[in-house]
């Protein structure tokens, strides 16, 4: 077990490389001792832990996103709208969409593209409008509420309007709303 130990650590370079093979072994002891009854296989699991360590701090990374960025993201799509190259419904949704975003911070592919109409207007009926995200709308499967701001929702109203509750709120690849 102590040879595997040291193999593993030494072999893989990503941590969770070297999780997932412990883990394996953990596993095949475990198995190990169901199928030949015997308890003793799964007493060797504590010599595949891991020494302790100290963990580093992470330096602040650099893709986080300024008010700089998301005014300058707002501007374009204002431009764009102002030459006509999108539709006042398209800007509409954009500008929902990077608001909702900038003040929730949703995962824009994950959650928020699953995210219906009927979510919105029924947050929006609240007199402290929060979205209720269902398990199945989030990347890691947690039921959660989301508090919408002032100017989210002043972004959001428009858009509900005329559009049924089964329809998804924001469109990404083509949008129907022009």
């Amino acid at each position: 077990m102590e040879e595997l130990l040291s193999t593993t650590l030494k072999k893989y370079q990503s941590e969770s490389d070297k999780v997932k093979t412990l883990m394996f072994a953990k596993g095949f002891l475990k198995y190990l001792t169901k199928t030949k009854l015997d308890s003793r296989y799964y007493a060797f699991d504590i010599f595949l832990d891991r020494p302790k360590n100290l963990k580093v701090r992470k330096n602040v990374t650099y893709r986080i996103i300024t008010k700089e960025d998301i005014e300058n993201i707002l501007a374009y799509i204002q431009t764009a709208r102002n030459e006509e190259l999108i539709s006042k419904l398209r800007a509409q949704q954009y500008i929902a969409f990077v608001l909702f975003g900038t003040y929730t911070g949703q995962r824009s592919m994950a959650t928020m593209m699953e995210l219906t109409v009927g979510q919105f207007r029924q947050a929006l009926q609240l007199d402290k409008p929060v979205i209720q995200v269902k398990a199945s709308q989030d990347k890691i499967r947690m039921e959660h509420y989301v508090p919408l701001h002032l100017e989210v929702i002043k972004a959001l109203q428009p858009l509900v309007n005329g559009r049924a509750d089964n329809e998804l709120m924001f469109h990404y690849h083509r949008c129907a709303c022009g």
